[in-house]
């Protein structure tokens, strides 16, 4: 996953980052997690596996009892696989923290999966074999052909009889989408010929200028909407696009980015200030979503 994910931030447990069962690579065998605090918080750290068959006890390079570090500090989990079989093992690490005094507890489950795999051990070649070998004498000119040669040559012959007919299959099954792509275009392109500027009565709202669904509704003032025809997406050039949307475009310097109120892997929600247009004095609560 090659992007930030932030557990806590600002004393606030991110829990819908927690939710996630992140699989891990079977190449990657150690984990590294960056913390620190502010003021005195004491941990207590435990690992669970749901195979010890397929993985060892995860080991830490950190006591599993102590205090957290005031400055910003890295520790690393390792996961072992022990080459025993293959599985997916579920691993759980849980972190307690304790903050001022026994009874002030947060506990932190870090969810992760991994694919464990078998150790294949090399053939060892018996000594007697080898001096058995040596003593024959193979005449490759008069020497029939043997039954494994034999069966060799025609599971060659099956597989490639096999291959042959999977490639024609394949092949008609392409044509047959390409014709029908080609119909579905031809008959996208005779409804849409009218263009965005004739109304139709099967619309999708695509943007929005309101608050989320969550928020308090606004019945005092209207909000511009724009709606766009599902088959006339094609047709809309960029500079036809910036038209639409300018009505209900907002200036980047009128909003004012808050408190984080949802993290995600590609996504944040802020709470921000809207600056009114017409008058700069006032202001107005909002939530802001970004996305990667």
């Amino acid at each position: 996953l090659d992007a930030e994910l932030s557990y806590v931030r600002n004393d606030v447990v991110n829990h819908y980052a927690l939710s996630f069962n992140l699989l891990i690579p079977s190449e990657t065998n150690n984990l590294h997690f960056s913390w620190h605090a502010k003021s005195k918080v004491e941990y207590k750290l435990g690992f669970q596996v749901d195979n010890p068959m397929a993985m060892a006890m995860p080991q830490a390079n950190i006591s599993l009892q102590g205090e957290v570090p005031r400055t910003l500090s890295v520790f690393r989990v390792e996961l072992s696989c022990t080459g025993r079989l293959d599985s997916e093992v579920t691993i759980l690490m849980q972190l307690n923290l304790t903050i001022n005094s026994s009874k002030n507890i947060t506990v932190l489950n870090f969810k992760r999966r991994k694919m464990c795999y078998r150790k294949l051990e090399p053939e060892v070649k018996s000594p007697t074999s080898d001096k058995n070998s040596s003593k024959a004498i193979f005449d490759p000119v008069n020497a029939a052909p043997t039954t494994s040669t034999r069966v060799f040559y025609i599971s060659v012959g099956v597989c490639c009889a096999v291959i042959f007919l999977v490639a024609i299959i394949l092949a008609v099954l392409h044509l047959h989408s390409m014709k029908r792509i080609e119909l579905d275009d031809s008959i996208s392109d005779s409804s849409s010929s009218q263009g965005l500027s004739q109304p139709s009565t099967q619309t999708t709202q695509y943007l929005r200028a309101d608050t989320p669904n969550n928020a308090t509704p606004v019945t005092s003032k209207c909000y511009p909407t724009l709606r766009i025809e599902k088959n006339d997406l094609k047709s809309v050039t960029l500079m036809e696009a910036k038209a639409k949307v300018k009505d209900i475009a907002i200036s980047r310097e009128r909003i004012t980015l808050k408190d984080v109120l949802q993290e995600g892997t590609f996504g944040r929600i802020f709470h921000g200030i809207l600056i009114e247009e017409k008058d700069p004095s006032k202001e107005k609560q909002v939530f802001v979503k970004t996305v990667k």
